[in-house]
Order: structure tokens, then C-alpha cells, then sequence
């Protein structure tokens, strides 16, 4: 009796894991890729400009108005 599997078999056999390397592989790409664009410098910006442009303009409008009393006369 012959322990051996047909060529066929084995021809499917690996066909089915090309197929599962293959996807796996395109998932790791696109994984990393989305990692890349969520670390990305211009993506943050973008992100958080708003809250940030906020604080800064608060702030120097506040140490503006600080500075001012400081050299005002009364």
C-alpha cells in the first residue's frame, strides 16, 4: 500500500496555502499602511490643528493682556 499522496493532492495542497500566504500577506500591508497614515506627521497635524491654533491664540492673547497691565499707568 502507498503511504504517499497523489501529486494532485499535493498540488492542491499547495495551491491552498499560496492563497492563504498571499492573503496574509496583503493584511499585513494594509495593516501597516494604516499604521504608517495613523503615525503620520501631516495626518496629526491635520488632526489636532484646531485645538491647538486655540490654545496658542489663547495664550498669547492672555500674555498680551498680562504684558499690557504690567506697563499700563494707573
Amino acid at each position: 500500500m502507498n503511504a504517499s499522496p497523489s501529486p494532485e493532492v499535493l498540488e492542491q495542497q499547495a495551491a491552498g496555502q499560496r492563497d492563504r500566504i498571499h492573503h496574509t500577506a496583503l493584511e499585513l500591508i494594509s495593516k501597516v499602511d494604516e499604521a504608517k497614515q495613523r503615525l503620520s506627521v501631516e495626518h496629526n497635524v491635520r488632526k489636532y490643528f484646531l485645538a491647538v491654533s486655540l490654545i496658542a491664540c489663547s495664550l498669547a492673547f492672555l500674555s498680551g493682556y498680562v504684558f499690557g497691565e504690567l506697563f499700563a499707568t494707573r
